[in-house]
């Protein structure tokens, strides 16, 4: 719990833009080539973020160009692309508004439902069904008065989408009675999905956790072991398997889950890192070249606190290299708080 609220306050405490990625890692992240090899990919995706910032807000662009840049910075969220994506959500064009929904995706829900929930009662139907299907998979996190609002769009977006039978509209109503805590009807409609396209991930994933949002995750197993029978290669249902066995509290079965997503998707950091936290009861070493894996691959600063954590708890011998890195990104009551931890 204090890994997870530490690294929370790392995360708000970002020094941007990122150029660290290289200095730590399993064996000779610290070389100069290395390193600025990554610089320079860092600060070439740096340009291209900073482009798009721009364009989505210059009004002598066409809109279509300045839609597109808003979409765009839905993979790269940070303060300069959310005062973007403000901005373009008040913007008198709809086809720039819905674009800035999109851009809106990465941020956590309280932010999103400020700058998002105005728009549920916009005079453009597409913007309006963009913003709900943003906003309805967080309505289990939403209080009495929330709900209240977001119910007579859910109710929009339910009817827009049972006109539609092509595969993804139905796939996605499923999916909105799914967050709507309609559970029968997605039932219903999952099942249905499967005898049309047995083969398609996200209807064994939205099956599965249709099961999990109504407390049943032995079911929720099952029908993710019925899954990897039919696609073995398939790195998310190992993924979505390991969270459903720690819910069961089979620790050990779910670091086996996790482990085979990261061989189908070595490239993917997250799967390393919570690679790392379900290994460490079991081998530390194992769970100490995770993190560093996750952090060699992302360069993430949250990452790199994880790899420095796991080392000042084990007195790995770059502790304190590791340190001085994280120091150059985080604030200085993080630290403090890492070496306090010394064995």
């Amino acid at each position: 719990m204090k890994r997870t609220i530490a690294m929370a306050l790392l995360c708000s405490f970002l020094v941007s833009p990122l150029t660290l990625a290289a200095e730590m890692g399993r064996s000779e992240l610290t070389a100069e080539g290395a390193q600025t090899a990554q610089k320079n990919t860092q600060d070439a995706q740096a340009k291209r973020i900073q482009q798009w910032v721009m364009i989505a807000q210059d009004h002598r662009q066409n809109d279509e160009k300045r839609a597109d840049a808003l979409r765009q910075l839905a993979s790269y969220p940070n303060q300069n692309s959310l005062v973007a994506v403000a901005r373009g959500l008040q913007d008198e064009n709809p086809i720039v508004r819905e674009a800035a929904v999109v851009g809106a995706e990465p941020y956590q829900f309280d932010h999103r439902w400020r700058l998002l929930s105005p728009l549920l009662t916009d005079s453009e139907a597409n913007v309006r069904l963009t913003a709900t299907t943003n906003l309805i998979r967080n309505y289990g996190e939403m209080d009495v008065g929330q709900k209240a609002l977001m119910d007579p769009p859910s109710a929009e977006l339910t009817s827009y989408l049972k006109g539609k039978k092509d595969l993804p509209s139905q796939l996605l109503l499923a999916d909105v009675y799914r967050w709507h805590q309609e559970f029968d009807e997605a039932h219903e409609i999952y099942t249905a999905l499967q005898e049309v396209d047995n083969r398609n991930p996200q209807i064994w994933l939205g099956l599965a956790d249709n099961y999990r949002a109504q407390g049943d995750d032995l079911q929720a197993n099952i029908v993710l072991d019925q899954a990897q029978k039919i696609l073995p290669e398939e790195a998310n249902m190992f993924y979505s398997q390991a969270l459903t066995l720690v819910r069961l509290d089979e620790k050990k079965q779910a670091a086996e889950a996790i482990k085979k997503a990261t061989e189908l998707a070595p490239d993917n950091s997250y799967f390393w890192y919570l690679s790392g936290v379900l290994l460490e009861a079991f081998n530390v070493d194992d769970a100490t070249t995770s993190f560093e894996t996750a952090y060699e691959i992302s360069g993430a600063p949250e990452q790199l606190y994880a790899v420095c954590d796991i080392y000042v708890r084990y007195n790995h011998l770059k502790t304190d290299s590791c340190l001085e890195s994280l120091a150059k990104v985080a604030p200085e009551f993080v630290i403090d708080e890492l070496k306090s931890k010394r064995g």
